[in-house]
């Protein structure tokens, strides 16, 4: 049998593989039930109730989620606050067949924010998230790309307006971008 294959034992199954966080047992019974939590604080508090495997120990009678269970908890406060869940947010990587380093890179996202969300450690905000929605569109992201490698090409050049003299004639500086004096020749 595979690795948490499943055995049918009486409208619940048994899972190879996994132990009791309390006594130690491998004798784990698992049923799919709804599981009841509260999500928020104060007034904006709501009760979410997803359902999810509850692991039983046969043995001392402990119950308990796995990280099966609370990945499915995460689902659902992810589809509560109407952003994507750490899957989607994969696949909308994984679409475009990037990396994470690749992706952060077009997107200006932080590599180790993209890898905290893909891994269900944090839940992006409303703005990221609207963000991860438009880049599901292959144009926005092909915009995006354009926009970020021209404004990272070197010898690209901004005219700045400020006069100065050459040969007794007023012609206009040009000033490489990323030069130290492009800040201050655009303050004006």
């Amino acid at each position: 049998m595979n690795r948490n294959s499943k055995k049918e034992t009486n409208g619940s199954s048994k899972e190879e593989n996994l132990i009791c966080p309390e006594c130690g047992s491998v004798c784990i019974e698992t049923s799919e039930e709804e599981y009841s939590f509260p999500y928020g604080i104060g007034e904006d508090s709501v009760n979410l109730k997803p359902r999810v495997p509850i692991r039983t120990c046969s043995d001392c009678g402990f119950s308990f989620l796995d990280h099966v269970g609370e990945g499915i908890c995460h689902d659902a406060v992810c589809k509560h606050l109407g952003v994507m869940s750490p899957s989607q947010v994969k696949d909308l990587r994984k679409m475009y067949r990037l990396t994470q380093v690749e992706f952060a890179e077009i997107t200006k996202l932080g590599p180790a924010t993209l890898s905290r969300w893909e891994r269900g450690i944090v839940i992006q905000n409303q703005a990221y998230d609207n963000y991860l929605y438009l880049l599901q569109f292959p144009e926005n992201l092909n915009k995006l790309h354009s926009h970020v490698k021209s404004s990272s090409e070197e010898g690209e050049l901004v005219e700045t307006g400020i006069p100065c003299r050459q040969e007794e004639t007023l012609v206009r500086r040009i000033i490489p971008v990323g030069s130290p004096g492009f800040l201050f020749a655009n303050a004006s």
